[in-house]
């Protein structure tokens, strides 16, 4: 009971009040907001990523097989380039004539190639002498005593005939019988006049067994008679009157690039084709070796001017079903 004059005391109590459904909403809105910014930007990252990933690889697989092609066409002996159509190996041009236009049809590209690891080769730790070192004894070859003999002072055939039978895994019955090229560019003199050569015969693709596998009249193979002479086959059609000169070179094979159709891409398969003698009568079509450079290739383009080979190389890599990135690469090879 509350006596007069007393403070009456008073206990309040206060109740909390609940969201209203407008507050609610707006909650839900501006979180939706937020969610909808994060995930729109992890999923334009993950995309980047996605394409940076397909560019870098599509990138470094086409440098790769560029840069291969490119090595290998900077030992290329001159005017040995053909362009080939596929479905026609004997429709062909010779890229280095300049009155031939490149095509879509001609686009096999073959060449021969001299053999560059026994040139840089070393007998051992202290002994620098090369497989072949590319020069000759012009007066102690070719002689009454050695008739049919290149001497070539400083080199060891034997760590040649060695490298070349091991980069060939054998596949090459004739490993052992490079084909000889000299300087020049000049394979024999047809007819002479007052003593003096006249009418030269220069290194041609017709006469290599490149074109034309029944004629090898202006190529010649050597054995490897012994650590610092090249031995002429005597009854090769292409011995007489063979015209040397201070340097030269030994190809142990040809080449070829060959793009072949894949049906499931759609696009290209860049195949390299090695391992065959065209002056022993073995063909770029009864080739088996090769190897595939790259696959998804849509573009191969070549071309020679003088002593310079250009070419162009394009792939494409998938990313996802309906998107794909093209890379493209090109190189300027110079003698």
């Amino acid at each position: 009971m509350i006596k007069e004059g007393e403070a009456v005391k008073h206990l309040y109590i206060t109740a909390k009040r609940g969201f209203t459904l407008l507050e609610v909403v707006m909650v839900i809105v501006i979180l939706g907001i937020v969610a909808s910014i994060s995930s729109s930007v992890i999923a334009d990252v993950f995309e980047h990523y996605i394409l940076q990933r397909a560019t870098q690889r599509a990138s470094i697989k086409t440098e790769l097989a560029a840069q291969q092609i490119a090595n290998m066409l900077s030992y290329r002996i001159r005017n040995t380039t053909l362009a080939r159509q596929p479905s026609n190996l004997s429709n062909f041009v010779l890229v280095s004539d300049a009155t031939n236009i490149s095509d879509n049809v001609r686009t096999v590209l073959e060449w021969i190639g001299y053999d560059h690891d026994s040139f840089m080769s070393a007998t051992a730790t202290n002994d620098y002498r090369p497989g072949w070192n590319g020069f000759c004894d012009i007066n102690a070859s070719l002689t009454a005593a050695l008739p049919n003999d290149i001497v070539t002072p400083g080199s060891n055939l034997a760590l040649a005939s060695t490298i070349m039978r091991n980069l060939t895994q054998n596949d090459i019955p004739n490993s052992d019988n490079p084909a000889i090229f000299f300087n020049d560019n000049v394979y024999q003199a047809a007819s002479t006049s007052g003593g003096l050569p006249v009418n030269d015969i220069v290194y041609n693709v017709n006469c290599m067994g490149l074109t034309n596998a029944a004629d090898t009249t202006c190529i010649s193979s050597v054995g490897f008679n012994t650590a610092t002479q090249l031995t002429f086959d005597p009854t090769a059609a292409a011995r007489p009157n063979k015209r040397i000169v201070e340097h030269y070179k030994l190809a142990v094979s040809a080449y070829a690039i060959w793009p072949e159709p894949n049906p499931r891409t759609g696009n290209f398969d860049l195949r390299l084709y090695y391992n065959y003698q065209p002056w022993s009568g073995e063909t770029l079509a009864k080739s088996n070796n090769f190897r595939t450079l790259l696959t998804n290739v849509t573009v191969f383009k070549f071309a020679e001017s003088a002593n310079t080979f250009r070419f162009k190389l394009c792939a494409q890599e998938q990313v996802g079903n309906d998107f794909n990135i093209t890379i493209c690469k090109e190189k300027a090879i110079i003698l």
